[in-house]
């Protein structure tokens, strides 16, 4: 999600709340070391049964910071030592890095290590303008250009397992993650045209949709207090189907972002169905769900899936990119990705024990109920919670490393050792 989600939620909020406090840096140990040779690596064992879908995003490469291919292996071997045998981790690649020999470092990683890679293209960062570009279309207004050059990327690496799993982008129904205007239309053009290429260059890939924001209003066009437009997720997919009615047949698994109410502060028990429609947006086709079904929360996915079915669109498992809460603490005080009460780390860390695996009376002072974990959902075959391992003057309120401004691991959150002890 990112901080554009927290830009919007600040801006609708107009300043209703404001927050400063002093930060206090709890160390947790680093439960393996923070320079390993290739000796101290994890030994990987059998396959699990059933599969491991346990996973971390990884923030290698944010778009804006990048960490030096030297501390890889050690980030890397922090996420196996999380995420256990075949587990998952998600990076995004951008347009103008689609390097096959600079990335393999990453897949070689994997391979080593027994994880299974979700490679998210992006596009490219303009830090003048501080979004994402949309990415060029040819001069008729497809794709295939672009398209072109992701598949031929994708095709020259040496994956570590079977099948490969490709996000198409990352929330479209953004502004800033779209050249500053959110376009449904492209988007679907971008989508299929991408998809046919990766198919086309490589039999093994699986192909995930760019994962949409529930929580962005629909400003009808208009800017909204950062410049750009915004598009609600469910008047982006009914644009899309508008526009492409065969366009989700490119999809071969739904990606989610199911993210927590606040945003990104409350428990998992917290969950809604709300759409904000802004400067007189409506939308005709909006279809109101049956009760129980939200689509803020770590279920969100359920109504994705339920709009979904509205189009005739057949069942998809369900892949959750990017979930998770941000906490208190922070290896940088003066980290950006915070700006309202947050949650000290040892709550977030009960918080995602119980969204993976549930209370069942663990912890008595929080809900038994109102969420399905993730683990007890055959729907959900991967859940990568964000992020790892964030430049810590961006993400020190986001990670579950403790990392020193050059990428070295100092320790980790307690979420780290929760779901590490319990998946």
């Amino acid at each position: 999600m990112s901080k554009s989600v927290l830009r919007i939620v600040a801006g609708m909020m107009l300043l209703l709340v404001a927050c400063s406090r002093n930060v206090t840096l709890t160390i947790v140990p680093s439960p393996t070391p923070t320079s390993p040779s290739p000796t101290h690596l994890p030994q990987p064992t059998a396959s699990p049964s059933p599969p491991n879908k346990v996973g971390i995003h990884l923030l290698l490469d944010d778009g804006r910071n990048v960490w030096p291919e030297t501390i890889w292996s050690q980030h890397l071997s922090h996420a196996r030592d999380l995420v256990g045998e075949w587990g998952y981790v998600t990076e995004l690649v951008r347009l103008d890095d689609l390097d096959p020999t600079r990335w393999q470092v990453l897949f070689d990683l994997c391979a080593r290590l027994h994880l299974k890679p979700i490679l998210r293209l992006a596009t490219s960062y303009d830090r003048d303008k501080r979004l994402w570009l949309a990415p060029p279309a040819d001069p008729d207004g497809d794709y295939a250009t672009v398209a072109g050059r992701y598949a031929r990327f994708v095709a020259a690496l040496r994956w570590p397992d079977t099948p490969h799993y490709v996000i198409v982008g990352n929330e479209p129904n953004h502004g800033d993650e779209w050249g500053g205007k959110a376009d449904p239309f492209a988007y679907a053009r971008f989508l299929m045209t991408t998809s046919r290429a990766l198919h086309q260059a490589d039999p093994d890939v699986k192909v995930l949709n760019a994962p949409l924001d529930p929580f962005t209003p629909n400003t009808n066009g208009k800017p909204f207090t950062d410049g750009m437009t915004y598009l609600d997720s469910e008047s982006f997919l009914d644009a899309m189907h508008a526009a492409q009615p065969d366009v989700f047949a490119s999809v071969d698994v739904w990606a989610s972002h199911a993210y927590p109410l606040g945003p990104l502060t409350e428990g998992p028990w917290q969950q809604s169905f709300k759409i904000d429609l802004l400067n007189g947006a409506q939308n005709p086709n909006h279809v109101e769900p049956p009760p129980g079904i939200h689509n803020r929360g770590l279920n969100g996915y359920e109504w994705e899936l339920f709009k979904l079915k509205s189009y005739g669109v057949r069942d998809l498992p369900v892949m959750i990119t990017e979930s998770g809460w941000r906490h208190r603490e922070s290896a940088d005080p003066n980290a950006t990705d915070d700006g309202r009460p947050l949650p000290d780390a040892s709550i977030v860390a009960e918080f995602i024990n119980m969204a993976f695996n549930g209370n069942r009376g663990r912890y008595p002072q929080w809900p038994a109920s109102g969420w399905t974990p993730w683990q007890a959902d055959a729907r959900v075959i991967a859940v990568t919670p964000f992020a790892l391992d964030g430049a810590p003057k961006e993400w020190g309120h986001t990670n579950w490393l403790q990392l020193d401004r050059e990428g070295q691991v100092l320790g980790v959150y307690p979420m780290f050792e929760a779901l590490h002890s319990n998946r």
